[in-house]
């Protein structure tokens, strides 16, 4: 007689082990075709995710470039509007700094004839008072 202290089993008694017979062909199949079906779109879903993300990232660095060259743009607008420099030395022309050129021109305005225009536009002609008849 099989003594129970020591752990062993008696012949006698089935002992029935966990195994995969108790599921059915068609719930394997279901299971199948759910991680089928799953499995693409979420395949697709993190190639998308890593894409999109790789073009937000490029389009930042273009963003930074973009800005970047415009400001060194406009530092050497700055630069060249704000002094004195010779374009032709032979002709005698100079470039001023734009808040002198704009001082020289609105003094050169204030001192001109204020009136109609003398410049006819298309149309113009049209829209004037006819002459009168001369008088026999």
């Amino acid at each position: 007689m099989p003594n129970e202290d020591d752990g062993s089993r008696g012949e006698g008694k089935a002992v029935r082990e966990p195994s995969g017979g108790n599921r059915s062909p068609g719930m394997m199949a279901y299971w199948w075709g759910v991680f089928l079906l799953v499995w693409p779109a979420v395949g697709v879903f993190l190639i998308t995710r890593s894409l999109t993300q790789a073009e937000e990232r490029d389009a930042k660095q273009a963003l930074t470039e973009r800005v970047e060259r415009l400001e060194a743009l406009r530092k050497a607008d700055r630069e060249t509007l704000g002094r004195y420099h010779w374009i032709d030395r032979d002709k005698g022309i100079v470039a001023l700094p734009i808040e002198r050129a704009m001082e020289l021109e609105g003094e050169r305005l204030k001192s001109k004839e204020v009136g109609p225009s003398k410049v006819l536009l298309p149309g113009a002609l049209l829209r004037q008072r006819p002459s009168p008849a001369p008088k026999p």
